[in-house]
């Protein structure tokens, strides 16, 4: 059950906020439970003070006014003056420092926004004001910022910003409102009907006709409708004959359990009788592996796009929504009424689903199987459950996506405000052994969906199990503000292993300030730990755990609390449930607990379902569901970048593309570079010779010796078929230039050769590769990692959808295992990041823009300290029958 204050999006109309609201929120709650609003002073509803504070800006006449307001008084005021660069903090005798931090953070925020706009300011924020607001404020800047005279908490300092920095620009991201979410068809009477129609319904006991009938008797508020021709009533209910007997608009949501060729019929006659949504439980469609099936499942889907019909199936479970007690499937129970609406494309998936969220506490909002998905996609149900309120978590188990790049972009508006928890099957790799480049047998189908999730915001996970602990948490409330953790037990032994947890979760073991260490001394006995993880000994009741906590909870160097215990005698686990989720509403901040040991008693669950409490048996579990939430609050609303602008010669290379069409060539390989130049990617000077004597006079043009590399498309991999030779001085390039030819001849007897690629040897650096291969969902996807011969037994890859911001590719580098290569090993210079990004940027728009190219590969593309150099290039293209291959 969602706690009390639970405030799932950004709706600064009428949330209440907490101390873990984002950055530009109106609405703040510090740490001792106060709430306050900050305004613009120009909309201020109470007076603001007059410009009588010490000299600095009057807010009366500042560029930015903001005014903090708690219990209808001023209590802070933040100004900035852009003649000066300027800003200031005042706080009221009394007031929580954390408001004045607050408003210097917006203060940030407005002016790093601004600071985007001005590409001529000096990207700098100088604010004055109370020490013990702005060492917080630069604590959380990290380098991004300096204070200067704020040792004193009780003194003035001065804080200077970097607005260009990371840390400063992210508190510039307004995060999503609900309004933002594009409007998704309506489906509001597929999940909140006033009147529905079972077609199909029947008295005979055991069938699914006669099931949904008594389903949405048992529970639903509105108007049942038995459509059959077989019964004079249903349940007691008096039918009606036929659909096209229904009043004309009466019915928002049809469900129909017919035999398959009678279903199609009852969905085209539903529509007909001005039906808006309807859900086919019928099975006989596109899963029944035969034609005759497919095609009804196409006339389903033809029927739903021509009549704008909101329609789920078929062999589809059904759609549950607690708003009016609708169960109008075959599953059980509606389950209790919160904040998780549930997407499905398996309804076995869907039972154990409600049967987990009843056991454990677990409030539910809509649950959709959408079956095969003839009609309506998971994006718009997305979009509608964004939009919604009273959704703060969207649970996915997905097979399949219908069209990929829609269900990105849905996801990409709802991810800000609205997390999506995905568990994909599916995972095996299939059909990319067989690909000419090493990418192809780097990338399965699956690495689509990894990069996919990725880029739209949207949380994978590998198991049922951590699909339940992690959409729990995000069903409780709040979201962690950070990754700083305290741990707090009864048990030495539990406690460490707690604190390990949150340390191999990549989490921070949270470090309590002095004032913090003091108060845990005074309040606890001699013999207790008051470092972390406090150990408040094992004779300690319920009060001591939560006076421990509060002390904790209360520290600005805390985000999250995990409280740890083992079956005592002296601790009531309900008792102590419902008072640390009491602690958690009071201070902003979430707590989680780890009751380990056997299944809890009902009492205990009950007790942390209505303190909002998510529970763990491990601590394992805890860290990991944990360290997800946090990395969805660090990166939600930034997740999707605008890609990099670039000036590129498409023209240029759409002429080659299409000449290398004409004459059926669908392979290029390294006599094709200067299609890479065209994009902007680096390559060293090169000359394709067709004779010994041009090879000859184009390594006597470069200066020093060469690279030799047989321009022919079987060879791919020109190392293991003798097609490369490298360092090759001037006096032997012509016996290089037979032995080249005459290696691959060898080996590959049908090569066709178009040449001989004299080319300077690239800078020493770290070989890169960078491949693009289709995904059938996705479309392009960019694969990069450490190149040469080993990559393909390495598999150290990362993968994202272009194109790519600077950002996106700096993030993909990072990705791989082996980054920290690229930061020089053994002695070696750093790579050029900067440029190997830029290259990225480069490649990923190349593969957007030339759908004609299938799937190309740069390997290598040496990461140089000076620049990122392309020193081979492989490309496959569209034949005339969509493959690879000519028509």
């Amino acid at each position: 059950m969602a706690s009390p204050n639970a405030c799932p999006v950004w709706r600064p109309d009428d949330c209440d906020g907490g101390a873990n609201c984002p950055p530009r929120c109106p609405r703040y709650v510090a740490p001792d439970g106060t709430a306050y609003t900050v305004y613009d002073r120009a909309e201020c509803p109470v007076e603001p003070p007059s410009a009588d504070e010490p000299a600095g800006v009057d807010p009366a006449t500042a560029e930015t006014s903001l005014v903090a307001v708690g219990a209808d008084e001023v209590v802070g005021v933040a100004a900035f003056d852009g003649a000066t660069a300027g800003g200031r903090v005042e706080l009221e005798a009394g007031a929580d420092p954390a408001v004045g931090t607050e408003l210097a953070r917006q203060l940030v925020a407005r002016r790093a926004s601004e600071a985007d706009d001005d590409p001529d300011g000096d990207g700098w924020l100088t604010i004055r004001g109370p020490a013990s607001s702005l060492s917080r404020l630069a604590d959380e800047l990290g380098d991004a910022s300096t204070v200067s005279d704020g040792t004193d908490p009780s003194a003035r300092a001065e804080l200077d910003v970097d607005l260009t920095a990371d840390a400063a620009r992210r508190t510039a991201f307004a995060p999503a409102r609900r309004a933002d979410v594009t409007a998704p068809p309506d489906v509001a009477a597929l999940v909140d009907p006033e009147t529905v129609a079972v077609v199909g319904a029947t008295d005979r006991e055991g069938a699914i006709g006669r099931v949904v009938v008594e389903n949405l008797l048992d529970s639903f508020d509105g108007e049942v409708i038995p459509v059959t021709p077989r019964h004079d009533a249903v349940c007691g209910l008096p039918v009606t004959d036929s659909v096209d007997a229904l009043e004309q608009g009466a019915v928002d949501l049809a469900v129909v359990v017919l035999p398959s060729d009678a279903a199609v019929e009852a969905v085209r006659d539903a529509a007909a009788a001005g039906v808006d949504a309807v859900a086919v439980l019928s099975a006989g469609f596109g899963e029944s592996d035969d034609e005759a099936g497919a095609g009804r499942e196409r006339e389903l889907g033809r029927i739903a796009a021509e009549n704008d019909l909101a329609l789920v199936g078929p062999n589809a479970l059904g759609v549950i929504s607690t708003r009016s007690g609708l169960n109008a499937s075959f599953a059980p129970t509606v389950p209790t009424a919160g904040g998780v609406s549930v997407l499905s494309h398996s309804g076995a998936m869907i039972t154990a689903i409600l049967d987990w969220a009843a056991a454990e506490g677990v409030g539910v909002r809509d649950v959709v199987s959408v079956g095969n998905g003839a009609g309506i996609g998971e994006e718009v149900l997305l979009r509608h459950w964004g939009r919604d309120p009273e959704t703060s978590v969207v649970l996915a188990y997905l097979e399949d996506v219908a069209d990929g790049r829609t269900f990105v972009e849905a996801a990409r508006e709802v991810t800000p405000s609205t997390p999506v928890v995905a568990l994909k099957s599916g995972r095996s790799e299939a059909g990319a052994a067989a690909a000419a480049s090493h990418t192809g047998a780097l990338v399965g189908d699956d690495a689509g969906f990894d990069a996919a999730f990725d880029a739209a915001g949207v949380i994978r996970v590998g198991s049922q199990r951590e699909l339940y602990d992690l959409v729990s948490l995000f069903e409780t409330r709040p979201l962690p503000a950070g990754d700083r953790v305290a741990v707090v037990t009864n048990a030495g032994g539990p406690g460490v292993l707690a604190t390990d947890a949150v340390a191999a979760a990549d989490l921070a073991v949270a470090e309590y300030s002095a004032e913090t260490t003091e108060r845990l001394a005074d309040a606890l006995p001699d013999a207790a730990s008051a470092a972390n993880p406090v150990d408040v000994l094992g004779d300690a009741d319920v009060d001591r755990f939560v006076d421990a906590l509060e002390i904790v909870l209360a520290d600005p160097g805390v985000d999250v609390a995990i409280v740890v215990t083992t079956p005592h005698p002296l601790v009531s686990r309900a008792d102590l449930a419902r008072a640390v989720g009491d602690a958690g509403r009071r201070y902003g901040k979430p707590v989680l607990t780890c009751f380990s040991g056997g299944p809890l008693d009902e009492s205990v669950r009950n007790a942390l379902a209505e303190a909002g409490v998510p529970n763990y048996p491990d601590a394992d579990r805890a860290a990991t569901a944990l360290a997800a939430a946090a990395s969805y609050v660090r990166d939600r609303g930034a997740r999707h970048r605008e890609p990099t602008s670039i000036d590129v010669g498409r023209e240029r290379v759409d002429g080659r593309l299409r000449a290398a069409g004409e004459d059926g060539r669908t392979t290029l390989g390294v006599e094709s570079m200067d299609l890479l130049d065209d994009y902007g990617v680096t390559t060293p000077e090169s000359t394709l010779a067709r004779s010994r004597a041009e090879a000859i006079d184009a390594a006597r043009a470069f200066d020093g010796p060469v690279a030799m590399k047989v321009a022919a498309p079987e060879a791919a991999h020109k190392t293991e078929v003798g097609a490369v030779a490298i360092d090759v001085p001037v006096d032997e390039v012509g016996p290089t230039y037979d032995e080249l030819l005459d290696g691959v001849r060898d080996a590959v007897p049908d090569a066709t050769v178009r040449g001989i690629l004299v080319q300077a040897m690239a800078p020493d650096g770290v070989e890169c590769l960078v491949g693009v291969t289709r995904h059938p969902r996705f479309g392009p996807l960019v694969t990069f990692g450490l190149g040469g011969v080993l990559v393909e037994h390495l598999e150290d890859v990362a993968h994202g959808l272009p194109p790519l911001s600077k950002a996106d590719a700096r993030e993909l580098i990072r990705d791989i295992e082996a980054a920290g290569i690229l930061d020089g090993a053994r002695g070696r210079p750093p790579a050029d990041l900067d440029a190997l990004a830029d290259a990225l940027v480069r490649l990923s728009r190349l593969a957007v823009d030339q759908p004609a190219i299938r799937e190309f590969e740069v390997n290598p593309l040496v990461a140089a300290p000076d620049g990122a150099f392309a020193v081979d290039f492989h490309a496959e293209l569209v034949g005339e029958d969509g493959s690879g291959r000519p028509g």
